[in-house]
C-alpha cells in the first residue's frame, strides 16, 4: 500500500515536516540541484524522446517514500523551501557490477563507510538560501542518525559546490575521499565527487 506521507522517525516542529505526495514535483527538482544535473539526466533517457523527464524524477521522490526513505521538508505556509532526504548505508559493500557508468564513483564513495547514516539530498531553493535553512536540516539529520544508532553521517557532494562543502564543514564535516565524476548524457560542472563524513 503507498503513503501519502513519509514516515519520520523523530518528532517534527514546524516549519520541518514529513515530505507528503503533492510536494514530489518541487523535491524532484531539489533533488536534481543537489546532484549536480545527473538526475535530470537518468529522468531524460527513461521518459523517451516522447516522455516528460521531470514526470519521471517527480514519480521517483513518491517511490523512495514508499522503499523507506527519510523525507523532511520545510516550509513555512507557501510551499517547499528546503528539502532533507536520506537512509542508512548497507553494511556491507554494493557491488558495482551491472551499475551505469556515471553512477559508479558514488557507489565506491559509498562503501567507504558501512552503516553510517547518509544524507542523500539537503538542498534549499535558490530564492530561500542565506536564511539558515541548511543549518537547520543538518542538525536533524544528526538527529535522526544518533536516535537510529548510527556512529556517523556521511554524504557526497559536487567539488563545484563550494557553498555546501563551507556549510558541511562549518557543520563538523570533514573529507574522506573523492573520485572523479564520469560524464555520459551529463555535463555538470563539477570534476569530483567528494565524501564528506562526522561522527555523530
Amino acid at each position: 500500500m503507498s503513503l501519502t506521507e513519509a514516515e519520520v522517525p523523530v518528532p517534527l516542529t514546524a516549519p520541518l515536516r514529513p515530505f507528503r505526495t503533492d510536494d514530489a514535483a518541487i523535491v524532484a527538482r531539489l533533488n536534481d540541484m543537489a546532484s549536480d544535473g545527473i538526475l535530470l539526466s537518468v529522468w531524460t533517457r527513461k521518459a523517451g524522446p516522447d516522455g516528460d523527464p521531470w514526470e519521471e524524477g517527480r514519480l521517483q521522490q513518491i517511490e523512495q517514500m514508499n522503499t523507506g526513505w527519510i523525507m523532511v521538508v520545510l516550509d513555512q505556509g507557501s510551499g517547499v523551501e528546503a528539502v532533507l532526504m536520506g537512509q542508512p548505508h548497507a553494511t556491507e559493500p554494493v557491488s558495482t557490477e551491472g551499475v551505469d557508468a556515471e553512477w559508479v564513483p558514488l557507489v565506491e564513495l559509498e562503501n567507504l563507510v558501512p552503516g553510517a547514516w547518509c544524507l542523500n539530498v539537503i538542498a534549499t531553493l535558490p530564492e530561500h538560501r542565506g536564511k539558515g535553512h541548511g543549518a537547520r536540516l543538518m542538525a536533524l539529520a544528526e538527529t535522526i542518525a544518533r536516535e537510529g544508532g548510527h556512529t556517523h553521517l556521511a554524504l557526497v557532494v559536487s567539488d563545484a559546490n563550494a557553498e555546501a562543502i563551507r556549510l558541511y564543514q562549518r557543520c563538523g564535516y570533514w573529507q574522506k575521499a573523492r573520485r572523479p565524476m564520469v560524464k555520459g548524457n551529463w555535463d555538470g560542472p563539477g570534476q569530483q565527487w567528494v565524501l564528506m563524513v562526522k561522527p555523530t
